[in-house]
């Protein structure tokens, strides 16, 4: 904290405080060189079980953050705190009750510690990308024309929560939803509503506009489902892409783009790669187009179902997991961060064909590993769902 100029951090956000203390109870978190303590609000028998940190004490109001910073000896300075997330009346309040203190925004140097995972992390990883798994499993057994949206969303949320999912899907971003399997087909594909840039579903009103809707499924639908699962914490995210019968050969095609676009990623991909570069391996893919032989038109095919610069991608092609689905680092050209060993990301292809309406996507949960670790390669694929396009009923 010292380097980044700040004498004292106040942690208010329930993953972070996971992170550094062991429990997600309502608390905060006080961090300085002269001690931690947990202030907990609700929950204080269960937050002194389950939490890593000596000190937990109970919270009634902010002025217990000024109380406690007395009896540490600390007069004032620069207290970090989570700015990117804090409600402005909780800084009003903060302001008040510290008024020697100036606030800054820790959340930066939060997430860049919470961007490399230890061994620990990397198993409950593991074992969320499995739930994942264990949802799109249900898919193609049970996708039949005449089925809704929602009942098969309900059934592979059902196969992730007996997995062990804990129906939550944590998201950092203030205006973000994580309502459940983000689920859609036919013209429900070229959807965009959410504070991303992916497709999101339809849903089933304006009050929660993602995911499943009532729509029927027929015959020839294109339906991608993606699934954000969350295990100890720990989040997986993986997308694949089905058809309801028989897939046609302009979506073989389509389909063979995304799984291209995503190995020319991957071969990019190993410590010290930047987010530009492997935007641009994805691109290049992308921009050749697709013939109606299933490949990409860049390998030398001679009919196009979809001629080159026909087809897009929504700007980036992935971002970082761990106790959020939206972490750092965003695989966008704006992003300058190299990627480092230890990061877990979700590797995220979605090939939309504007002029037809058609989207597919894959998307993985992938670790990468350090130079030289083993003779593996410089990454492992955590979901295990077959990368291809999978045919239903």
């Amino acid at each position: 904290m010292s380097e980044a100029g700040i004498d004292a951090a106040l942690l208010i956000h329930h993953r972070d405080i996971l992170y550094y203390a062991g429990t997600a109870r309502p608390a905060v978190l006080l961090v300085s060189p002269r001690g931690t303590c947990l202030l907990v609000r609700r929950g204080l028998a269960y937050a002194r079980r389950e939490a890593r940190v000596a000190h937990v004490e109970p919270m009634n109001g902010l002025s217990a953050v000024a109380e406690r910073l007395a009896e540490l000896g600390l007069a004032g300075g620069v207290l970090g705190t989570e700015l990117d997330l804090m409600p402005a009346r909780i800084a009003r309040r903060l302001r008040e009750v510290c008024p020697t203190w100036s606030l800054a925004d820790v959340s930066p140097l939060v997430l860049d510690q919470r961007a490399i995972k230890d061994e620990a992390e990397i198993a409950a990883t593991r074992a969320a990308a499995g739930v994942a798994d264990a949802g799109h499993a249900v898919v193609p057994r049970t996708a039949v024309p005449g089925m809704s949206e929602l009942a098969l969303a309900a059934a592979v949320e059902m196969a992730m929560r007996q997995a062990g999912h804990e129906g939550f899907q944590p998201l950092r971003h203030p205006g973000a939803r994580g309502g459940g399997v983000l689920l859609a087909s036919g013209e429900n594909l070229s959807v965009r509503g959410g504070h991303g840039l992916v497709v999101t579903g339809v849903g089933l009103s304006p009050s929660m506009p993602y995911g499943a809707s009532r729509r029927v499924l027929e015959r020839g639908d294109l339906v991608v489902v993606d699934i954000g699962s969350t295990y100890a914490g720990y989040t997986g995210d993986e997308s694949r892409t089905f058809v309801i019968g028989r897939a046609t050969d302009e979506q073989r095609a389509l389909f063979a783009v995304a799984r291209a676009a995503e190995d020319a990623l991957l071969e990019n991909l190993r410590p010290g790669a930047l987010p530009a570069d492997l935007c641009a391996a994805a691109e290049a893919v992308v921009a050749g187009g697709a013939s109606s032989h299933g490949r990409s038109s860049s390998a030398g095919c001679s009919s196009s179902a979809f001629p080159p610069g026909s087809l897009t991608l929504p700007g980036f092609v992935g971002h970082g997991l761990g106790l959020e689905l939206d972490e750092l680092p965003v695989l966008w050209p704006r992003s300058k961060t190299p990627v480092q060993a230890g990061m877990v990301l979700a590797i995220e292809i979605e090939v939309s064909a504007p002029g037809t309406g058609d989207m597919v996507k894959l998307e993985d949960t992938v670790l990468v590993r350090p130079d030289g670790a083993d003779c593996s390669g410089p990454y492992e694929l955590l979901t295990a769902t077959p990368r291809e396009l999978i045919e239903c009923g």
